[in-house]
């Protein structure tokens, strides 16, 4: 089998997971509410800017930080909120676990030639 058929295949049991459906069923009640949905973009956003200017060594204002914790504790108050991070989560883990597998044993880049050259 083609390595394409069987990433097709793979995505057609992505699909009939249980935690993909759970991850739809709560996308689609967040779509439907543009409220939840606008807390839930404003909280990501400002968590992947907190997150990135950390990463990169840059101080984040405690404004930053106050918006973000408030915003984290909207979202912990909205049952469905929570509940489509949640499942948004487990369905990370999967997709990371899925990557880790499919790369674990390919010798990919040059770190392993430079270390044995040393």
């Amino acid at each position: 089998m083609a390595v394409y058929d069987l990433a097709h295949k793979l995505n057609g049991q992505l699909k009939k997971s249980e935690e993909y459906q759970e991850y739809q069923k709560y996308r689609q009640e967040i779509l439907a509410n543009e409220d939840t949905r606008n807390m839930i973009n404003d909280y990501q956003n400002i968590s992947l800017r907190i997150s990135s200017a950390r990463a990169w060594g840059q101080e984040v204002s405690e404004e930053e930080e106050r918006k973000l914790e408030k915003l984290k504790e909207l979202v912990q108050l909205n049952d469905k909120a929570r509940k489509y991070l949640e499942a948004e989560a487990r369905l990370g883990v999967i997709l990371q676990d899925i990557q880790k597998i499919i790369f674990e044993d390919l010798e990919l880049g040059l770190m392993k030639e430079e270390e044995e050259e040393e």
